[in-house]
């Protein structure tokens, strides 16, 4: 940001007390869109928080896009254009934290940071099915590479996942309150933010294009698993939400784990089928 490093902890102080979110104008310059940049850290000691999951959603919440915060707690999330927006940011084994409505303008960089508050491990019937260290070796085997390279890659469960299950109406209301993308026209959609970017085949991810007449073509839905099994996305509803401990999103892809799954195993491919 611009600014003297006094300028920087006064702007910081008066935000944190009330949201954990520092914001800033930063001096415009010359971009061929515009950028929201800035930081993760723990509220408690100030540390970086690294490969944090930040949503963009627009005046409705709807989601936009996602980008991962680097090893620094830096990240850099383009917006489509001049106008309103919300900032959602989370990872795992902290609170998650909202930007006020952010108003965007025409051109520049805008500054917004953020203070994550750890959160406490819980016991049932919050129970933490699995732990941040355990879920993401899981992951690096499932997916050939540690998931916080997978392009959206966000993990969630604990407070935050049981928060979500209480005020959803049906799985596709607990989808929209963990900000997951998830649309119906002909056919159920669900993970897609639209861009149709096709993910490396080795990682097994199939895509399906959307049904409804009035889709993008260019837009694809996205997968969903159920604890390492392909599900047909119409199929959302007939599973049991009381039962999902973990929820795992990448780029197109969203994996329901219950609370039944055996993390000490790797299904063989994605056998089967629901």
């Amino acid at each position: 940001m611009t600014g003297s490093p006094d300028d920087r902890r006064m702007t910081g102080r008066r935000r944190s007390v009330a949201m954990g979110v520092a914001l800033a104008v930063w001096a415009p310059v010359q971009l061929a869109g515009q950028e929201i940049r800035g930081q993760v850290v723990d509220a408690a000691n100030g540390a970086s928080v690294g490969l944090a999951a930040v949503v963009l959603l627009d005046a409705d919440r709807t989601p936009l896009d996602m980008v991962a915060a680097d090893v620094e707690g830096f990240y850099q999330m383009p917006v489509p254009g001049a106008g309103e927006y919300y900032l959602f940011v989370e990872r795992l084994g902290y609170f998650e934290n909202e930007s006020p409505l952010l108003a965007i303008g025409e051109s520049g960089v805008f500054g917004a940071d953020f203070e994550l508050r750890p959160e406490p491990f819980r016991l049932d019937p919050l129970e933490v099915t699995v732990n941040n260290e355990t879920l993401e070796d899981f992951l690096t085997l499932e997916f050939g590479m540690h998931p916080a390279s997978v392009p959206g890659y966000r993990a969630i469960q604990g407070v935050r996942l049981a928060e979500a299950q209480l005020k959803a109406a049906d799985n596709t209301d607990l989808l929209r309150w963990l900000y997951i993308p998830v649309s119906h026209g002909r056919e159920v959609c669900v993970g897609s933010y639209g861009r149709g970017t096709a993910l490396p085949e080795r990682m097994g991810y199939q895509r399906v294009m959307a049904a409804s007449a009035s889709a993008d073509p260019t837009t694809q839905c996205g997968a969903l698993y159920l604890d390492g099994i392909l599900c047909r996305n119409e199929h959302i509803e007939s599973i049991d939400r009381s039962k999902v401990a973990v929820v795992v999103v990448t780029r197109g892809v969203v994996r329901l784990y219950t609370r039944d799954f055996d993390w000490t195993f790797r299904p063989a491919g994605n056998a089967g089928a629901c």
